[in-house]
């Protein structure tokens, strides 16, 4: 299973942990901390391809490395001058830590670059902090620019030189004289200069940054140390299905494209082409919002379509299922062994939960046709007819073996599990709901149909006895919709996110209304945690408890201590009047690639912070589950939401051992059940 290219010192070792035996440095305890970052450039796109498969590209290569010790002076490295001394000093040390900004990156460089040509010694993983990685656990930017702006560091980004750095990273245009087929530089003295200015003036903001950055815990730097190996490890894909899929995608797109236009007269000439095609089914009279997914099949559900608008949304409803844009960053990422590494971003979200990096695993398409081994079978053909006469939408069929395409290797398997309904169980647990967590606890003893929390959610919700319903039942789906719609305070529009033409409002209204009525201690909870986070913000340096929670505002943060010992973080916090009314918390959010204020208000928020708290338990659930599961022996290679997918020799482990794996309860999480189930194959599929 273990690759010698790879760069990490022991896959098959136990994850580090904060034991006697695997002691894990603290900032404190440090006694220097080198910081260092590099300047490279590439014949390949890091964005599109990622760390491991940029490092190791046969013409990547390093311009230069800024270093520099604690406090002491910035220094330079270029090529030819020899190891520094302090990067020796740091490897012979145990006490010494390495620091970077999104240090992967660096990690990769000194393996595949730094160590193999110009002779840097090795430093072991456990001794790497990120600065990166504890700003995202801060909920800060993850980019150095913006740390630095939100922090107000001394120190901010050069906008000429990083200019210059995207210009000098990728090779210029042949010159006239010079071969057209030569690879060239901009490499002249003046800008290798300012790129070492440049370079220097990074690592100022770096070292600013780790400086006034709070460190990761002990248990969170274990985290990301297992993340890290997880991301240097990669998952396998099955090149050449990937391969016939494409080739497939880009048949289908240009015949799609021709008959759209063929039925709009030349108005719209593309799927992609969203604005246009809204203003052409304006003029047909189908008035359209968005063109998403679940848009397309509301319109399509409706009676009054002419069979020119019908068959425009049927073309688009293909269209935008096509997996075409995932194989491409598949197979772009995809390395020499058919692995596919940094697919996986550590604290992505400010709850902790992971995020995906180029590829996105975690938009992967769940299969809708019930025979994937035979749609797989007939997509590695390549070819396009074949396919067409046996599927009628094939880039549907393609998005529904996208999940297949990641494959485990000759002699292994692949073996996962995911858990149920999990945040459904946090989100009773975290507010008491106890029914709830019984309905769990006896469904998860018997499996009895009519035990299953959302037919025993649909019964209170019909005001029927326990049982009434089964997992046939049509009152199901209202029950599990109703956890989905409204379990964080939502209403007709979280409703309509997940059934956008069943029931009229009034019935949606309603079954918000019995639902609120079953939950009384979930609604409580909406309202204890807002006042609480009020208070919190209110009461600076005090501690105000709410349930298993702790809130504090201290800084610039205001924290949620969780059961599990973490803690979220929401920066600059405040207090704001909302329409002359309701005081409201307001603080600053990076979720959506901004630093812009996060706002609610008229008693909205208590579902947004109960979503926050559910989902980042959820999470520290899956973390501790990831850590068992690798000190088991099983090789984590990817995780999905709540699922985690490993790749072992055939025969060993099992299903039944993975599944215990999974279901164990950490000490902070008593009373809440947990449950899940594995499968076991050649290929990720769903159990």
């Amino acid at each position: 299973m273990q690759d010698a290219n790879l760069p990490v010192e022991n896959q098959a070792a136990e994850v580090p942990s904060a034991s006697p035996h695997c002691p894990l440095i603290t900032a404190s305890a440090a006694q220097h901390v080198l910081h260092r970052d590099y300047e490279t450039r590439s014949t390949l796109d890091l964005q599109n391809v990622g760390p491991w498969k940029y490092a190791s590209g046969d013409y990547t290569e390093v311009w230069c490395c800024a270093y520099a010790v604690d406090d002491q002076p910035v220094r330079l490295w270029r090529p030819g001058d020899p190891v520094p001394l302090e990067f020796m000093q740091a490897a012979a040390d145990p006490s010494w830590l390495l620091c970077a900004h999104n240090a992967p990156f660096e990690i990769a460089i000194e393996h595949f670059i730094m160590q193999r040509r110009y002779g840097w010694p090795k430093i072991p993983l456990q001794r790497q902090r990120c600065t990166m990685a504890a700003a995202l656990a801060l909920a800060l930017p993850s980019k150095l620019e913006l740390i630095a702006e939100a922090l107000e560091l001394l120190h901010r980004k050069d906008k000429a030189g990083q200019r210059l750095m995207l210009l000098m990273s990728k090779p210029r245009r042949p010159r006239k004289g010079e071969d057209p087929k030569g690879i060239y530089w901009f490499d002249d003295e003046d800008r290798l200069q300012r790129l070492g200015r440049y370079c220097c003036d990074d690592l100022e903001s770096e070292r600013e940054a780790y400086q006034q950055l709070r460190p990761l815990s002990p248990e969170e730097q274990q985290l990301w140390l297992l993340d890290l190996r997880i991301n240097t490890r990669g998952f396998h894909i099955d090149r050449e299905l990937a391969v016939a899929a494409r080739t497939i995608a880009e048949a289908a797109a240009p015949e799609l494209d021709v008959e759209l236009a063929q039925l709009t007269a030349g108005a719209v000439t593309s799927i992609n082409q969203v604005a246009r095609l809204k203003v052409w089914l304006a003029q047909q009279g189908c008035i359209a919002d968005t063109l998403g997914k679940a848009a397309v099949e509301h319109l399509l559900a409706t009676d009054n379509l002419s069979a020119a608008v019908r068959r425009a949304l049927e073309v688009r409803q293909s269209g935008a299922q096509a997996a075409a844009k995932k194989i491409d960053a598949l197979l772009s990422r995809c390395d020499r062994d058919s692995r596919i590494r940094g697919a996986l971003r550590y604290h992505g979200a400010s709850t902790g939960r992971w995020a995906g990096n180029g590829v996105q695993p975690q938009n992967l398409k769940r299969p809708q046709i019930e025979d994937v081994d035979a749609a797989i079978a007939v997509i590695a053909t390549g070819d396009y007819s074949h396919v067409r006469s046996l599927y009628p939408k094939p880039l549907a069929v393609i998005g529904d073996i996208s999940r297949s395409m990641i494959s485990a290797p000759p002699g292994h398997q692949l073996i996962g599990a995911d858990f149920s309904s999990i945040e459904s169980r946090v989100l009773a647990w975290i507010s008491d709901e106890e029914w709830k967590l019984d309905s769990y606890r006896r469904f998860d003893a018997t499996h009895d149909p009519r035990d299953e929390p959302y037919c025993i959610t649909a019964c209170k919700i019909f005001r029927v006895l326990d049982g009434t319903f089964d997992a046939k039942s049509p009152e199901r789906k209202v029950g599990k919709t109703c956890d989905l719609a409204f379990g964080y305070q939502g209403g007709l529009n979280a409703w309509r996110k997940f059934e956008p033409d069943r029931f009229s409002d009034a019935e949606v209204e309603q079954f918000k209304l019995e639902w609120r009525a079953a939950h009384p201690q979930i609604k409580k909870f909406w309202y204890a945690i807002d006042r609480a986070t009020w208070q919190a913000v209110r009461q600076r340096e005090h501690v105000i408890r709410c349930g298993r929670l702790l809130l504090k505002c201290t800084g610039m943060f205001l924290f949620i201590k969780l059961p599990s010992g973490r803690k979220l973080a929401y920066p600059f916090p405040r207090i704001e009047i909302e329409d002359l009314e309701h005081e409201v918390v307001v603080f600053k959010d990076a979720s959506s690639g901004q630093w812009r204020d996060c706002r609610g208000g008229n008693g909205a928020y208590g579902g947004l912070w109960t979503e926050n708290i559910v989902s980042a338990i959820s999470r520290d659930l899956l973390a501790a589950a990831l850590i068992r599961i690798e000190r088991a022996g099983y090789r984590v290679v990817l995780h999905v939401h709540d699922e985690v997918i490993c790749q072992t020799p055939i025969g060993f482990g099992s299903t039944e051992e993975f599944t215990r794996l999974m279901i164990v309860s950490p000490s902070w999480a008593h009373g809440l059940p947990i449950a899940a189930k594995a499968w076991c194959g050649s290929r990720f599929c769903k159990s």
